[in-house]
């Protein structure tokens, strides 16, 4: 059951990037929560995660392209997330 959940975080904070970069809020933290604010209540696999533990993820991202991988203890990992 863990791998599922990990696989559902991993979805929902790469989903989150693309929203955070289509409304380009940058690194500002405030704007980044309000936006995702929004975005979490609306997206329903999404509500089932820790809003927290989204933007923490979140919050450490890199520059340039990556994607998180590993559930919520996971990382960074340099490229697009993979597709299946």
């Amino acid at each position: 059951m863990a791998e599922g959940r990990d696989e559902l975080f991993e979805l929902a904070v790469n989903r989150a990037v693309s929203v955070t970069d289509r409304l380009a809020t940058g690194a500002d933290p405030a704007a980044r929560r309000r936006a995702l604010e929004v975005w979490y209540l609306k997206t329903r696999f999404a509500q089932r995660l820790r809003f927290d533990a989204l933007l923490a993820a979140l919050a450490r991202r890199p520059e340039g392209a990556c994607h998180w991988q590993g559930g919520e203890g996971g990382r960074w990992l340099p490229g697009p997330p993979p597709r299946p």
